[in-house]
């Protein structure tokens, strides 16, 4: 929702970190690859290609460049890069914070496209867009079609939130509650979730940095789920 950014924003800097450059980190190098272009590092998340791409000019972003990245600059980059790339404004309070942290964190095309999926939308309208199509797939698409994407971890989950038998079970006593307590939103969250998991454990670096994804990802739908219940006649 339009007036959630700078919560969603608050939330994922508090989540990176200040300066760092790392020889091994491609994110560190102005062309995306180990070796590839200048070697200038990262400041509050904004990598030194998400940092070229802002500027239009490779050539422009140095280390005291990247050193010098304030909060409003990250708090305008994150919100025409990520935000807008996501449409933010236009999404259902909760959805928007998830799904902006993630995108963030891992991509606007591969957070929008796991949204595309749980959504069950066609092969040919999973494009990476959050666009017409997919916004009104996000308020109207049967909920049993977005139960189909939950890990196991959050069907139980939803279940404990309902106050049903939690057996990670899908059947009728969970489908009315979710239908008598008009958690269908709740239930997205969670699907979306259960894809951002899978990401992150197929990441050939999960052995290293899973622990920290995971415990992200955790604060992340808590956070979600917040903003969600905090208002529940707008979501």
């Amino acid at each position: 929702m339009d007036f959630n950014f700078d919560i969603a924003a608050q939330f994922t800097a508090s989540r990176e970190g200040l300066y760092q450059c790392l020889h091994s980190d491609a994110g560190n190098w102005t062309f995306g690859a180990v070796g590839q272009g200048n070697l200038v590092g990262t400041m509050r998340g904004i990598s030194a290609p998400v940092m070229v791409r802002w500027l239009g000019d490779a050539s422009m972003v140095t280390k005291t460049v990247m050193q010098s990245i304030t909060q409003d600059q990250f708090n305008a980059i994150s919100r025409c890069l990520y935000w807008r790339a996501i449409n933010g404004d236009q999404l259902p309070a909760g959805v928007d914070l998830l799904l902006f942290d993630f995108a963030f964190n891992c991509g606007v095309a591969r957070a929008a496209k796991q949204l595309q999926r749980v959504l069950c939308m066609q092969p040919e309208q999973i494009d990476g867009d959050i666009g017409e199509l997919t916004l009104a797939a996000v308020l109207r698409a049967p909920v049993q079609d977005i139960l189909l994407s939950l890990s196991d971890r959050y069907r139980r989950r939803l279940q404990d939130d309902l106050g049903v038998t939690s057996d990670g079970i899908i059947g009728p006593g969970t489908l009315k509650a979710v239908k008598a307590q008009d958690a269908r939103l709740r239930v997205l969250i969670y699907a979306c979730a259960s894809q951002q998991e899978a990401a992150y454990r197929s990441f050939k670096g999960f052995a290293q940095f899973g622990r920290g994804w995971l415990g992200r990802l955790d604060q992340r739908v808590e956070a979600a789920v917040a903003l969600l219940t905090a208002m529940p006649a707008l979501a």
